[in-house]
Parts: C-alpha cells; structure tokens; sequence
C-alpha cells in the first residue's frame, strides 16, 4: 500500500522526517524549491502538476492506496482533485488543516475574495502592499484607480511578468521567498509607508500571525482572504493524528 503525501508546506516536510525506509510513501510537489523541503526522506518526492487528465496514471503507476493531504490552505486544486481521487478509487483520505490564527486585532478583517473586498471596503488614496501570490494579481486589475499598489511576490518570472502586466510599477515590487521575518516584514510596510495590506488567511506558518501582530503596532489596516471552503471526507488540525495515519501505509 503506497501512501500519496501531497506537499509542499512546512507540515508537510516534518510529517517526512518520520518516514522510515519501510514506509511506503510517495510525495509530490509543484516546483523544484519545494523539493529542497525534503532533503532527510526515505520517500520518493515527485515535482509534477496535475491535472484531471494525467492524475489517474500516477494513481495507477504509483498503486496510491491512502492519501495525506497537507498542501497549502489556498490550494484548492489538488485537493479537490485528490478528494476526486479518493471517491474513485475509494481510497482513505485525511486532510491535515492548519489551525486558524487567533488574534484580537481590531483592524483586522476577512473576506471571500477580492470582489467582496472591494466591493464593501473601498479602499482610495491608500498605499495598499498585496502578499496573496501572484495568479490573483490581475483581478486588481478592475479596481485599479487612486491607490498606490505594492507587490511583494516569489522570485519567478511567471510571478515578475505577472505582476508588471497587472500594472504594479517595478519600483513597488519585491521578490522575496517565504517566510519572511518579522523584523523584515515591519521594515517592509514602515519603508513603503504601507496603510493597507492584503493577504491570504494561511495560518501561522503562512507568516498571519506576524501580520497581525505587526497591524496592530503599526496601525495599518489587514485584509485576509479566507481559506476556501472545501467538503474534506475527513481532516485534522493535529499532526500526530495525520502521522499516525501515514504510517499505517506500508507495504
């Protein structure tokens, strides 16, 4: 029985650390930086991006029979495609989610997606720092009016071109790999001069606590994109409980 860890998140590179040479564990990624997540594994690590098309053949190939899901929050992709996967091939499947950030931050607040924020939250005559990656960028592109816009984005053509064509001007983009520091991250917004930030609700490991923390001490205003709002067949905020069930795929 092999076990697909869907990865690419710091959970995701502990959860490894425990595989044993006798586990059956496969692990796929998106990009060759995230592979650099998992130097000390026993498992196989994949770069591959899938699709409704190419996923059966790696579940055929690889004989997947139980699936970890602990990819990124906003990953709605490949969970719905793994979730899809499970009901096929009527496979065990566990979402590890991370838990929420708590925070009293008064000016702190969540929405569904950039439409609602906009729509609701007028935002004129404010230097706005948007941190939610780069494949969301255009859609600013219907709001665009007198606010002066920041980016910060991962080093990647794709997100660079991306992000110039979306109409941020190259002076106000940053390129940065996660996570950042606290120190950096309030250097960043104090240097820009940042009244708005926008950004994903991604957990702590996503650097959202830092965020609040930092609106709360300097005054600026955090807009949080919520976590998408999948049906998971069955999930846990506890790694342990995630572990467990991994190692229970063995040959």
């Amino acid at each position: 029985m092999t076990l697909w860890l869907i990865g690419g998140t710091r959970e995701s590179a502990e959860l490894a650390t425990r595989c044993e040479p006798n586990d059956a564990w496969v692990i796929t990624v998106t990009t060759a930086r995230a592979k650099n997540l998992y130097p000390d594994t026993h498992a196989s690590v994949l770069v591959t991006r899938f699709t409704a098309e190419n996923i059966g053949a790696f579940m055929r190939e690889y004989r997947i029979r139980k699936i970890l899901d602990v990819s990124h929050p906003h990953a709605v992709h490949i969970s719905r495609l793994a979730i899809a996967c499970s009901k096929q091939y009527q496979i065990p499947y566990l979402r590890y989610e991370r838990p929420p950030v708590v925070s009293d931050c008064e000016n702190c607040f969540y929405w569904p997606d950039l439409t609602a924020l906009f729509t609701h939250y007028p935002l004129q005559q404010e230097r706005i720092l948007v941190t939610i990656g780069y494949r969301q960028l255009p859609v600013l592109k219907r709001f665009w009016g007198q606010q002066t816009w920041f980016v910060r984005i991962v080093p990647d053509p794709m997100a660079l071109t991306t992000a110039l064509e979306t109409g941020f001007m190259p002076q106000h983009i940053m390129a940065l790999w996660p996570p950042v520091s606290r120190d950096l991250e309030r250097a960043i917004w104090r240097n820009w001069g940042i009244t708005q930030v926008i950004a994903k609700a991604s957990g702590a490991p996503g650097g959202e606590d830092i965020k609040h923390q930092l609106a709360q001490e300097l005054g600026v205003t955090l807009h949080l994109l919520q976590r998408p709002r999948i049906d998971y067949p069955r999930w846990t905020a506890d790694l342990q409980v995630a572990l467990a069930f991994a190692r229970d795929a063995r040959p």
